[in-house]
């Protein structure tokens, strides 16, 4: 018999209550279950008006595509958060079949976005920090910059550090990486080891957070990455600096490729990417954008 892809699979007002049991039992980190509870209210908002059938994950799909105001990236993050709780709801057989089967997600430039910050935009940074006084406030920043710079940390890995992971003696950090439950070795440079004994010995803690909020509201608790955004915003910003926190991974990673000149394998254990292919496609930058020169000159005869 002939499904009716119009027919309802589930009453609508059990969407909300049915939320957190879906992604409570989601073998994800607190971090990723987190950003689905945001995301999913998009998905929500959509079944008010078109409601939820057969055909309702691929029409959500084209739904997203005509939102301009979404990049590539954002839509196929609100598609996976509608696919894992459309998934959910069929494993807690709350609707009868699986209606996220052969539907593709957005097709995605494998090449970065143009945020990475270049050698002008760390050497401001530089200037600016020099002149600043050794507060508290001060000597966080610098500690949070040292390990976006030189060390090339995610958001999450520095909020995630204690101070009992920093082993000032040995030039070390242990870290939570992207996706990993233990904690792993890093080598700290020589100059983040400088800036976090500052800081630290300012700071007087012995365990605990090794980065916390100074603000009235959550004064003493952990920061968050929106709390770690927030303050190297501000930073960017009063430099009149076109970037963002990521692009200072993205700087990292790039300084890194150009002097290990190819030596993506030794380059990877400084980044901790788990496959090359992610530094390929910055390996893969870095030489179109050295070629650009002789591209020019091809048409250098031609004039308009």
């Amino acid at each position: 018999m002939k499904t009716d892809v119009s027919a309802e699979l589930i009453q609508l007002d059990r969407l909300k209550s049915l939320q957190k049991q879906v992604f409570n039992i989601l073998d994800v980190s607190e971090n990723t279950r987190k950003e689905y509870s945001v995301r999913i209210k998009h998905f929500i908002q959509y079944t008010k008006t078109y409601g939820i059938n057969y055909n309702t994950y691929l029409e959500y799909k084209r739904f997203l595509g005509r939102i301009d105001t979404f990049s590539i990236a954002t839509k196929n993050k609100y598609l996976i958060a509608a696919k894992v709780f459309l998934d959910g709801l069929y494993r807690l057989r709350v609707i009868p079949i699986k209606i996220t089967d052969n539907i593709k997600g957005f097709s995605q430039s494998k090449l970065h976005k143009k945020d990475g910050l270049n050698d002008e935009a760390i050497t401001k940074i530089q200037n600016y920090c020099s002149t600043l006084e050794p507060t508290l406030i001060n000597l966080r920043l610098k500690s949070i910059l040292s390990l976006l710079i030189f060390q090339g940390l995610r958001q999450i890995e520095i909020t995630r550090l204690n101070i009992t992971d920093i082993d000032l003696k040995n030039k070390a950090a242990y870290i939570i990486g992207k996706g990993k439950d233990d904690k792993e070795l890093i080598h700290l440079h020589p100059t983040t080891v400088k800036v976090l004994k500052a800081y630290i010995y300012k700071y007087h803690f012995h365990e605990g957070a090794l980065f916390r909020s100074e603000s009235n509201s959550s004064h003493g608790s952990r920061l968050t990455t929106k709390s770690i955004r927030e303050i190297i915003k501000q930073i960017l910003t009063t430099l009149e600096i076109d970037g963002s926190t990521h692009g200072f991974r993205h700087f990292f990673i790039t300084k890194l490729i150009k002097s290990y000149k190819g030596e993506l394998l030794t380059v990877s254990k400084y980044s901790r990417h788990s496959s090359i292919q992610m530094l390929e496609v910055y390996n893969d930058e870095i030489i179109r954008e050295q070629d650009l020169p002789r591209f020019y000159n091809v048409f250098n005869d031609i004039a308009l």
